[in-house]
């Protein structure tokens, strides 16, 4: 199955547990499953992932998740309350955090993402991983300097940016853990309480390119 079929048979959730260990599943898909395709120059490989999720519903057993940007705002947050329009499935939303490739659905009423927190990046030219930090890292965790690969969209109706189902790279177990940052919201204000949930899962070691 492809990343794609994998996230449009994601469903909503009403147990936190169950949805942790539907992020357990879904991870490797990222990790292990491809790599960003951008305009035949880079491959971006995902590293490290985080999970975000947010029951839009009022039901009384809806997960929520408010540190996620890409929601639906009330008055208290912002001037006026502010509904979001649902993003496609697989859309690149870039905040001031990074970006997320997302798996929204309207008519469950919930957001979903997962923020690329590490990543590395081969040079298609080049036929070699980039050295990314001034220690001469190949794997990088600024995730804002992504922007310096991950850009180029095309006005043009032609697909620059893609997704390449990729999985043929022998799979190890992920580190998992709470997300990085990440703090307990109540009434619209972040506390100073981390949020535990185990939504971060990193690889352990790298993976390289066959040998072309």
């Amino acid at each position: 199955m492809t990343l794609f079929e994998h996230l449009s048979n994601f469903k909503r959730h009403s147990s936190e547990e169950k949805l942790t260990a539907a992020f357990e599943k879904l991870a490797p898909h990222f990790i292990y499953g491809g790599y960003i395709k951008v305009n035949d120059a880079y491959r971006v490989y995902i590293r490290t992932i985080e999970f975000y999720y947010h029951d839009e519903s009022d039901k009384p057993d809806a997960i929520k998740d408010p540190i996620m940007y890409h929601r639906n705002h009330t008055k208290k947050e912002i001037e006026g309350p502010y509904e979001e329009p649902y993003l496609p499935l697989m859309s690149i939303y870039m905040h001031s955090s990074g970006y997320d490739i997302t798996f929204e659905n309207e008519e469950q009423e919930y957001r979903a993402s997962a923020l690329i927190r590490e990543y590395s990046i081969y040079d298609v030219e080049q036929k070699e991983f980039l050295r990314l930090t001034s220690k001469g890292m190949f794997r990088d965790e600024r995730v804002l300097y992504l922007k310096y690969y991950l850009n180029g969209f095309s006005l043009n109706g032609k697909p620059g940016i893609v997704w390449v189902d990729d999985e043929h790279f022998p799979q190890s177990n992920l580190l998992q853990n709470a997300r990085k940052g990440v703090y307990i919201i109540k009434d619209g204000k972040k506390t100073t309480e981390k949020d535990k949930r185990q939504w971060s899962f990193k690889l352990n070691e790298d993976i390289w390119l066959p040998t072309d």
